[in-house]
């Protein structure tokens, strides 16, 4: 039975390192599914924590704009990863209703997600990218862009901060 439950944690630990190397960097990786499985008191090795629903990461900010990722759970669960000029740095785990995420769920499906390319040009100043990544059983669709640029469409924006919005009052724990 050790000998199993090795072998299922090693494929769990690939299976995600694919996607990492796949292009989808804004899902959760091992690291993630582990603390996300102790946070619900499992075993991550034999009994792996699900995928993200979706994610919302703002990186390569060249000032002091706040650099960090939310990933997002079926069932209400939230990672952060607080990075750089934020007033959380590191790993923190809170709850929002299911609801919440049922109608973030929505708001990818009402802008048209599948439809967006997965990367827009630039503006015309270097500003932090903006990704999302949406997870619809094995399908997963991710889209980047420059936050200054102005050739996103506007409601992704405002996606992106009905994301931010979702946890403004979280009760984050570490």
């Amino acid at each position: 039975m050790a000998r199993s439950t090795t072998l299922v944690g090693a494929l769990t630990g690939l299976l995600l390192g694919a996607f990492i190397t796949a292009g989808t960097p804004a899902l959760a990786g091992a690291q993630a599914t582990v603390h996300y499985a102790k946070a619900r008191g499992r075993d991550a090795h034999t009994d792996p924590a699900p995928l993200p629903v979706f994610t919302l990461e703002r990186t390569s900010c060249r000032g002091q704009c706040a650099e960090y990722k939310l990933a997002f759970y079926e069932d209400g669960q939230v990672v952060y990863d607080g990075r750089a000029n934020v007033s959380k740095a590191g790993r923190w785990f809170a709850h929002v209703p299911r609801q919440a995420v049922e109608e973030l769920v929505g708001e990818f499906k009402r802008i048209g997600y599948d439809s967006l390319q997965t990367r827009y040009p630039p503006g015309l100043e270097a500003s932090p990218i903006a990704t999302t990544t949406l997870r619809e059983g094995s399908r997963i669709k991710t889209v980047s862009h420059e936050e200054g640029s102005p050739f996103p469409p506007t409601a992704l924006g405002v996606l992106e901060d009905r994301i931010d919005n979702a946890v403004q009052s979280a009760n984050w724990e570490k």
